[in-house]
């Protein structure tokens, strides 16, 4: 079995199954929560509201043009073969199942989760797969070794403190790290097609650091002020 991809370079289509929209002003911009209704026993961990809070606590100059976060409900072989907390696509059109647009632009999918999963791991982990267990415990997952393996327990709870205050975080870092070496330039008067392939030629571990450095960051700052964690 093999999740579906679009492979038609910078422009994907993400179609979603039944759902509610909402609009929201965020610093005097409008930002479009589309919600898709969940299936398979997952739920969305993180609200609406939840995400406003952090959108509102970051420099909207960071996320300057990104106005879609869709809660997604990920599909049964999804969920099995490649589960994730959210990722951004930098281009996208978002329809329903029969084609009616709902969002274009860039958008932030937060997925969501099977509450109580267990996820297993090789205990042979490279660098980085190391530092992400080590957020996992973080987070409030609950991490046991069986013998070469480790079984990783999601809750409701710990996969809310993942998404919002880690994956959205890491999103954000995506587009402002866009925003800074792509947008900015070329309204400047660089040009817009050699910045775009000098972004997507960087090594995929740089942009991933740079992401990870951006949620590490603003998760310090917004902690130290008192603005997270908060109250669902």
């Amino acid at each position: 079995m093999v999740i579906p991809e679009r492979t038609d370079g910078r422009y994907w289509l993400d179609s979603i199954g039944d759902c509610k929209i909402e609009d929201h002003v965020i610093a005097s911009r409008s930002v479009r929560f589309i919600v898709e209704r969940n299936a398979l026993g997952c739920v969305h961990p993180c609200s609406i509201q939840d995400v406003v809070w952090m959108l509102k606590a970051l420099p909207q100059s960071d996320w300057a043009g990104l106005d879609t976060i869709v809660f997604r409900q990920p599909t049964r072989k999804q969920l099995i073969l490649s589960p994730v907390w959210g990722r951004l696509l930098y281009f996208s059109e978002v329809t329903t199942t029969k084609g009616q647009g709902l969002a274009s632009g860039p958008a932030i999918f937060l997925d969501a989760i099977e509450p109580e999963k267990t996820i297993k791991w090789s205990t042979s982990l490279d660098p980085d797969d190391t530092k992400e267990l080590e957020r996992l415990i973080e987070d409030g997952h609950q991490v046991q070794r069986s013998g070469r393996r480790f079984n990783i327990t999601v809750s409701t709870l710990s996969a809310r403190n993942t998404q919002l205050y880690r994956t959205l975080l890491h999103e954000v870092g995506h587009w402002f790290d866009w925003l800074s070496k792509v947008e900015e330039p070329a309204s400047n008067g660089e040009d817009w097609e050699r910045l775009e392939q000098a972004y997507f030629s960087r090594p995929k571990a740089e942009r991933e650091a740079f992401a990870h450095r951006y949620a590490d960051e603003q998760r310090e700052l917004l902690t130290s002020k008192g603005i997270i964690p908060f109250e669902q």
